[in-house]
């Protein structure tokens, strides 16, 4: 799918003419997480959902530069979105479809639940025929507590300070991740990578990165790189290189090897076999090399003829 799909998609949900949010809180139960309505004055509502709709234009629609990349050949560009590709789904994720699917939850009700479990924001965006759904994280900072010392807020109408009575929940329309037509997005990969358990899904598709690693026969030690499978970052980059490499296993290792005695980015950076057949992947600047040499990142420029460190490459229709 190109980006310019995808905006279709997501512009066919806003455009519709009822287009409205409805809004669920995540709350963690023991090791369960229940979906719980959230019943909110008509008018507080409508402005709640004009801020979510709003948000989703800025970010997709109205963004003339926003890339779609899949999440297994995410790289370190900052304007994407990616598509999640893997085979597993963190439970948040999975939320998304369920409230798409199902609206009848119970309402979430001061007497039973607490916003001291609240996880997450489920925002069920459309009408009755097409919907998209978002889940915002929810951030500790996000809740003023009645409890954590003495709180005053301005009364009403007036110029006099009250104590706060109740909680207060902090609701602005900045998102993590969203659903449309059965397909997952990932706005902020840095919050999947740090609060969703993403990281085994990673480390076992980085697995078969290494296998295909080892089964090429390129590097004397591949070893080396089993040791820094719960580096996050590098788990990513061997994903890339487990499903979207243009190198491994499509060049010669002969010919991988000369480029890497040559290129001007790599020359007298990597340590070879006795007889050059294999690199020797000794320090960690090494291993990285290795791992955008593999996803073809050392580019030249046919018009300059200047060398590139190339992190994005869209491909080109000809």
């Amino acid at each position: 799918m190109s980006i310019m799909d995808l905006k279709e998609k997501i512009s066919d949900v806003l455009s519709v003419e009822n287009c409205s949010a409805e809004f669920y809180f995540l709350i963690k139960d023991g090791d369960e997480i229940n979906i719980r309505f959230v019943d909110i004055k008509d008018e507080d509502q409508e402005e709640l959902s004009k801020s979510f709709v709003n948000s989703i234009n800025n970010s997709f629609l109205l963004n003339d530069d926003l890339s779609l990349i899949s999440l297994s050949g995410a790289d370190d560009r900052k304007n994407a979105v990616y598509e999640y590709d893997i085979e597993e789904l963190p439970n948040e994720l999975s939320h998304l479809a369920e409230v798409i699917d199902n609206d009848d939850y119970n309402t979430f009700d001061f007497s039973s639940d607490s916003l001291a479990n609240l996880k997450g924001i489920l925002v069920l965006v459309g009408d009755d025929e097409k919907q998209l759904s978002i889940y915002k994280h929810q951030y500790p900072v996000a809740l003023i507590k009645k409890s954590s010392g003495i709180k005053i807020l301005r009364s009403s109408g007036t110029s006099r300070f009250e104590k706060l009575n109740d909680d207060i929940l902090s609701i602005n329309p900045k998102f993590e991740f969203f659903c449309v037509d059965g397909k997952y997005y990932i706005q902020d990969l840095k919050a999947l990578e740090r609060f969703f358990g993403f990281h085994d899904a990673v480390k076992n598709v980085a697995m078969e990165g290494i296998e295909n690693i080892e089964e090429s026969g390129l590097i004397e030690n591949p070893g080396v790189l089993n040791e820094r499978i719960d580096d996050i970052s590098f788990s990513r980059k061997l994903v890339k290189v487990a499903r979207n490499s243009p190198v491994i296993g499509k060049i010669p290792n002969e010919q991988i090897i000369e480029f890497t005695k040559i290129h001007p980015a790599l020359k007298g950076k990597f340590k070879y076999s006795s007889d050059e057949d294999q690199l020797f992947l000794k320090t960690k600047s090494s291993q990285n090399l290795f791992l955008k040499l593999l996803n073809d990142d050392f580019l030249q420029s046919e018009l300059t003829r200047r060398y590139y460190d190339s992190i994005a490459k869209d491909g080109i229709e000809v």
